[in-house]
């Protein structure tokens, strides 16, 4: 209705105007080359008017032209999407149903009708090569996604599982690590850079791809402790005998992080003792050994011992202190008093351990004392037989295929990233051990 009552107001203002210079029209005399020209002024008020309308017109013209084509553009690219779309759900649908050449050929539709925005094929056929395990053209894909913005992160995804797939860690490291730079939030991509880290002994990368995890919240402090320690710890390991003083000062770090914890501690001992440091060994030892005794410390207080020149047995007794009730200090004086051959003390210390139902260390313990003290053999027997029902020692464990190992170490012997924890074994460890046992 507004647009009909604007243009009935311009055509009464152009006939107002048109009547207005016909009433008022006036003769225009101009000379040219002494010929004398007249002409009313009406006609060319009416030139200009043709003039302008034909330019309206014109002009008129172009614009609805230009907005039918774009609307016809637009009205097409909707289609063509619809289309692309259709093809892509049909594509999925072909790909659940095994059917993939009809998924590649749908993936070819999404081509022709998505042709500025690649992403679904590119998903599509991915997800169709991956399924027919063509890892060439399925690498060929990844390659192509991490040129588009929408699926950069799914191509570099694809190509770091693709390298390790192939075990080449250091470029499933280097597509992993621009992933986690990219998006750190991503699941388990930080695991899978430290599980990468483990294999290929980069430790200095833990380091800082941990720090960087913490500072984007994607770990909690714990996590960050433990992981950032480690590094510290194999870098230690690997300094030990070319940088000695360096190897202490990281090995410092790592317990710091992760206090009192028996790897390091023994790592750290095993570096005083090198380096000759006996006195601060034997001191350091006895301050662990009243806060978190472990049975996997006695091997290196019977070294330290033979460096002071003293007795396993004296030492032990040093380090014990006032600790004599802890389970664990029992049986370190136990071994020790059976190490330097003072039977009537190793009898005397084990007594209290010799309950209804001892444990197996306690038991093989007994057997000791009788073979080197009274060389009774059936004695020795009985109690070694005894030995098989009573509850194992601790031992390293995988927390995730639960088998046992000697030594702890940052990676399992089964391939999992900080995955021991000091522990009974299971039954079936069990009996495997007994197993080695009696071979």
């Amino acid at each position: 209705m507004f647009k009909f009552i604007s243009i009935t107001l311009q055509i009464i203002l152009i006939l107002v105007l048109t009547l207005i210079v016909i009433n008022n029209s006036f003769i225009i005399s101009f000379e040219i080359n002494d010929f004398l020209y007249s002409i009313s002024s009406s006609y060319i008020f009416l030139i200009f008017l043709v003039f302008f309308l034909l330019i309206f017109l014109l002009q008129t013209f172009y614009f609805k032209t230009k907005f039918n084509f774009s609307k016809y553009r637009v009205s097409k690219m909707i289609k063509n999407k619809e289309k692309g779309y259709h093809a892509f759900v049909n594509g999925m649908i072909a790909l659940s149903n095994k059917d993939y050449k009809k998924a590649i050929l749908e993936s070819k539709k999404i081509s022709n009708y998505l042709d500025g925005n690649p992403s679904l094929s590119l998903l599509l056929k991915s997800e169709v090569f991956k399924v027919e395990k063509k890892y060439d053209e399925l690498h060929t894909i990844y390659e192509k996604m991490i040129k588009n913005y929408n699926t950069e992160n799914l191509g570099y995804r694809g190509l770091m599982e693709q390298y390790l797939r192939s075990q080449d860690y250091h470029h499933a490291f280097l597509y992993g690590e621009k992933l986690f730079n990219k998006n750190p939030f991503i699941e388990k991509i930080y695991e899978t850079l430290v599980n990468i880290i483990a294999k290929t002994n980069n430790w200095q990368q833990l380091i800082v791809i941990t720090e960087k995890a913490l500072s984007k919240k994607v770990i909690d402090k714990r996590e960050y402790q433990e992981n950032k320690s480690i590094g510290f710890f194999e870098i230690a390991k690997i300094k030990q005998f070319s940088e000695p003083h360096e190897s202490i000062n990281l090995i410092q770090k790592a317990i710091k992080l992760r206090r009192n914890f028996s790897p390091y501690v023994k790592l750290y001992i095993e570096l005083m003792i090198q380096n000759k440091k006996y006195a601060e060994a034997k001191k350091y030892i006895k301050k662990v050994w009243s806060e978190t005794a472990h049975s996997e410390y006695k091997v290196l207080i019977q070294k330290l011992a033979t460096h002071l020149n003293t007795s396993f047995s004296d030492l032990a007794k040093y380090v014990v202190g006032s600790s004599y009730s802890n389970e664990e200090s029992k049986i370190l004086l136990i071994e020790a008093s059976i190490h330097d051959k003072k039977w009537p003390e190793a009898r005397s210390q084990i007594k209290d351990l010799l309950d209804v139902k001892p444990k197996k260390q306690i038991c093989l313990l007994m057997a000791k004392i009788e073979e080197g003290d009274s060389n009774d053999i059936q004695k020795m027997d009985a109690w070694t037989l005894r030995a098989k029902n009573g509850d194992p020692s601790n031992l390293w464990i995988c927390g995730i295929t639960h088998k046992s190992q000697d030594e702890w170490a940052s990676l399992s012997e089964a391939g999992y990233f900080n995955s021991l924890v000091w522990q009974q074994p299971t039954m079936l460890n069990q009996i495997q051990i007994s197993k080695d046992y009696e071979n």
